[in-house]
């Protein structure tokens, strides 16, 4: 069992662990002559049976040249998007995930405790702005520059991966596009999870590499520890962590008891770095919880008759972050009819889906192919805030960062068409994108869930190109046929619109962006958004409210009296609000009539109020 991440997660591990076992076993047996030579999958010789002497290169000092440039571009490029990004009033006031990322890091350096039990979120980044504050002292731009600093390595890491399995070339174009690739620019700004799990993943992957030709007890020790510190970041990797452990007694298959001593010393190394959490669970919260207890919870969200693949709220609670946790907790209590733990709440909810998924297979099949789909769409899904919105209200930057996922992803699956079937290194990168997003498609998907594998689609997609360009000159017309059909599928994956679903709504973006201005006591501007969110969005109830409430403040009664008929209007379905809020408004809505002396109205406004409170 794996505490806090639901009772049957090896149901999943296990068939991950075995077929990439046998996948790498089959790879291994194709490539084991090729090994002593060391051929690069690229070469820029026109017959692929010859090796080219700059594919496998030592490093030189022009990869130290072309390594500092990738970086030091990535850093500019994130340097001018931070700088623009400071006009957002949200630079300084985050939410949401942001914000409760935040108070964590501040819980942490003040010695108080942030939550009560053990962690329902995987600790490791909110460990990671705590270190930030207290190394810089508070403020939101420190963390954002040490981020767009990891972002760079980043960036310089592709290049030593691409460098070592494909060459010098392929590894500097896919360093240089990631360096400006839009939403990697992005999510380095954001106080979110993706720049410190891309780094890791990595540094994990450069390590597996390096350890297939020059292994060592030590280097997989040092693997496990930076897998550990990935699952304890997000415990996604938990998932790939047996397959990744087991993999030695592939690679090194010759010499299994040196192999199984690599297998010992990266568990030994992972394991150094979750035990203390675990311990750390138990000891608060007298709970087994090996990293979080969100799991289950996790699980339920994205396999629910309600779900919808991408929404992380459970269905019957409140959109606030701690109402809805609140919340989440007192439903599993209530159905169960008494107090439980964090593992248990987890369970309850994990056994949820599992019901779901048993009692509706077809829906549930339904609901794994839209969360695919979400996965691999051109369309950047938003989670806690429009991604285009704000890009495009502040950081005008992105606006000559014109590669994204619609150019990436069907070269990306190409280029993992074309590597399926060659080198056993290739495999760390194949199985790395294949079995990532399985554990995103698990649960829902995001644009940020999928960016950890965005690099390794880079890399494929520039590998498609330069192998396409060796096909075209060698007139290898056969394979460029098949490679035409899989680019055309891939594209149509990629490009077609799902089921004329919207993902992008600027009225919600502009009320986020009235209730920042509001804290920072911009009242014209806060109301100027809000007309604007009922102008892309008229019937949307949240808008009506919110504007209502500040002419109602600036004495503005006639103009508040027809904003709150105007929320009462639009149906509630457009807003994650419950009947609490229609009661609000009839309750500010009575109290404007009153002031206007229309009384009558305003007493059955107010009985009506009285009535949704009471009613259960």
């Amino acid at each position: 069992m794996l505490p806090g991440f639901g009772r049957n997660s090896l149901f999943f591990a296990a068939p991950l662990t075995v077929g990439f076992c046998y996948n790498r076993r089959m790879a291994f047996s194709r490539s084991r002559r090729r090994r002593r030579t060391r051929r690069p999958f690229l070469r820029s010789s026109g017959d692929p049976d010859k090796c080219d002497s700059d594919a496998a290169p030592g490093f030189e000092e022009r990869d130290a040249y072309v390594l500092l440039a990738i970086v030091l571009f990535a850093l500019a490029v994130r340097a001018v998007y931070i700088a623009q990004m400071t006009a957002s009033p949200l630079f300084d006031h985050p939410v949401m995930d942001e914000l409760y990322h935040v108070q964590w890091a501040q819980a942490i350096v003040s010695g108080e405790r942030f939550i009560d039990g053990p962690y329902f979120r995987a600790p490791l980044y909110p460990a990671f702005l705590a270190g930030v504050r207290w190394l810089c002292g508070g403020g939101y731009l420190a963390p954002r520059i040490i981020q767009a600093i990891l972002g760079a390595l980043s960036c310089g890491l592709l290049f030593l991966i691409g460098r070592r399995v494909f060459g010098r070339r392929v590894g500097a174009v896919a360093g240089a596009i990631a360096a400006c690739y839009w939403m990697l620019v992005y999510f380095d700004a954001e106080l979110l999870i993706p720049t410190l799990i891309i780094f890791l993943d990595l540094v994990l992957i450069w390590l597996l590499l390096r350890g297939i030709r020059t292994p060592s007890n030590t280097l997989y020790a040092v693997a496990g520890i930076v897998m550990g510190l990935s699952i304890i970041a997000r415990p996604n990797l938990l998932l790939l962590a047996p397959v990744l452990a087991l993999s030695p007694l592939v690679v090194h298959r010759p010499a299994m008891r040196r192999a199984s001593m690599y297998v010992l010393f990266m568990s030994l190394g992972c394991a150094l770095v979750i035990l203390p959490i675990t311990v750390r669970n138990y000891v608060v919260g007298n709970d087994l919880v090996l990293v979080s207890s969100q799991g289950g919870v996790n699980f339920f969200i994205g396999n629910n008759p309600k779900s919808d693949g991408r929404t992380a709220i459970v269905p019957g609670t409140p959109g606030g972050w701690w109402e809805g946790y609140y919340a989440s907790i007192e439903l599993a209590e209530k159905a169960e009819g008494r107090q439980l733990k964090p593992s248990e709440v987890s369970t309850h909810y994990f056994e949820a889906a599992t019901r779901f998924i048993t009692d509706r297979p077809l829906q549930f099949l339904k609901l794994v192919w839209l969360k695919f789909r979400f996965f691999w769409t051109k369309e950047e899904i938003s989670n806690n805030k429009g991604i285009h919105f704000w890009t495009e209200q502040f950081t005008p930057i992105v606006r000559f960062l014109p590669i994204g996922f619609g150019v990436i992803a069907p070269l990306g699956i190409l280029g993992l068409f074309l590597c399926m079937r060659r080198r056993a290194e290739l495999f760390y990168l194949t199985s790395f994108v294949i079995l990532y997003m399985v554990t995103v498609v698990m649960f829902f998907c995001t644009a940020r869930y999928r960016m950890p594998v965005i690099p390794i689609l880079i890399l494929l997609a520039v590998v498609a190109v330069a192998e396409t360009g060796r096909m075209v000159q060698a007139h290898k017309w056969r394979q460029i046929g098949v490679g035409t059909v899989v680019l055309g599928a891939a594209a149509l994956l990629v490009l077609a619109p799902i089921d004329g679903r919207q993902f992008r709504n600027n009225a919600f973006s502009f009320v986020r962006l009235s209730a920042a201005y509001l804290e920072i006591g911009d009242t014209d501007k806060a109301i100027e958004c809000l007309k604007k969110a009922i102008a892309e969005t008229p019937n949307f109830r949240t808008a009506h409210f919110n504007l209502a409430k500040l002419m109602h403040r600036a004495g503005r009664i006639n103009e508040a009296i027809t904003q709150y008929r105007g929320a009462l209007a639009s149906p509630s379905q457009l807003s994650s609000e419950t009947k609490e809020m229609e009661a609000r408004i009839h309750m500010n809505l009575s109290i404007a009539l009153n002031a206007k002396g229309r009384r009558d109205e305003a007493l059955r406004h107010r009985e009506l109020a009285a009535h949704l409170n009471a009613s259960p």
